[in-house]
């Protein structure tokens, strides 16, 4: 059976791949698509790049190329592993599978078209691109939950669920909230034991849980009108920074500075207390792209490479196609670096 040391040797191997920051620079600094376009001709991606050209034009052939490489990477880890390692890493893909289908029910919650939200997805996890799309062109979201249970996904039945409680009060937060219970379940059932591997997973976890408690507890406090019990309803156990009383206190306005000291006193990722919710989430994300992309540097035997290059690999296909969209458009290279994920 393949074990991490076996895996992650050909894993490092996969990281020489990956762009360096003179070849993203030169990438960032084409002055239109067609220079973008000749310049990721040179690079790693190239061959994805030619076959993508040869059906569609532009930026949608970035796209595509780029969707192709990346989830064909994440198979190709996948089949570097069967056992207790594969089923670590299937859990850790499995948390991009909950990040598209974030943005596909966001995107059919708000009207959104199609084109805008295939271009907000990262096929990094266990759907392919082909179940992507057919969920993206789905009517509705019980279309959604149709491709998850014909592709045998474990979060098809929670989102039937899900879908039930959405139909009649249109509540997307706890549309999500019920997916994020899931994702975690899954997990924290599969990080059972005292293996390391295990136990990084964990921490990964409940980094995760912690995060997800902080950003929903303040859209709860700019919402209002709701007490205790009704607030608890969307809090979810598991993480360390953020137990139930800190997310209640961070929830009331009243409470929320000195709930915010206690957290940051606890070692949660972000110093300040943030203005919005959405400048929040816009620095907690990033905060945890590079304290995934930073495992990469941990131990060389365990599960944390996976886990560094997966961020790392995910993150430059998102900055690739946000330097092919601001050379399509004609944006200031400095406003298309101020979108980047540096990590």
């Amino acid at each position: 059976m393949p074990d991490f040391p076996y895996i992650n040797a050909r894993v490092r191997a996969m990281r020489s791949r990956l762009l360096t920051a003179a070849q993203l620079d030169e990438l960032l600094g084409a002055p239109t698509l067609p220079a973008f376009l000749q310049a990721l001709a040179s690079t790693p991606y190239a061959g994805d790049l030619q076959e993508a050209l040869v059906r569609f034009e532009g930026v949608r052939a970035v796209d595509e190329a780029l969707a192709r490489n990346l989830h064909r990477t994440t198979r190709k880890i996948l089949g570097f592993a069967d056992g207790r390692p594969r089923a670590l890493i299937e859990v850790v893909l499995l948390r991009w599978d909950l990040v598209n289908l974030r943005v596909i029910v966001r995107g059919k919650h708000a009207g959104r078209s199609g084109d805008e939200v295939m271009a907000a997805l990262l096929p990094a996890g266990t759907l392919g691109e082909a179940a992507l799309k057919e969920m993206v062109t789905a009517p509705d979201i019980a279309g959604v939950v149709g491709t998850l249970e014909a592709v045998g996904h474990p979060f098809a039945p929670v989102m039937a669920e899900a879908m039930a409680g959405y139909a009649g009060n249109q509540d997307l937060l706890a549309f999500e909230l019920l997916l994020d219970r899931a994702y975690v379940e899954r997990g924290l059932r599969q990080t059972r034991g005292r293996s390391g591997d295990a136990a990084v997973l964990r921490e990964v976890l409940q980094a995760e849980i912690d995060a997800a408690n902080a950003k929903t507890a303040l859209k709860l406090g700019s919402a209002g009108g709701l007490d205790e019990e009704a607030l608890l309803r969307f809090f979810i156990p598991g993480g360390v920074l953020l137990p139930a009383d800190l997310f209640l206190a961070l929830s009331a306005s009243s409470t929320r500075a000195s709930a915010w000291r206690r957290l940051r006193i606890n070692g949660f990722p972000i110093r300040d207390l943030p203005e919005t919710p959405i400048e929040f989430e816009r620095a907690l994300d990033l905060a945890t792209a590079q304290a995934l992309a930073g495992r990469y540097s941990g131990d060389p035997l365990g599960l944390d490479i996976v886990i560094g290059y997966l961020a790392l690999k995910t993150y430059e296909v998102a900055n690739l196609r946000l330097v092919a969209r601001g050379a399509f458009l004609g944006l200031p290279r400095e406003a298309v670096r101020r979108e980047m994920v540096r990590v």
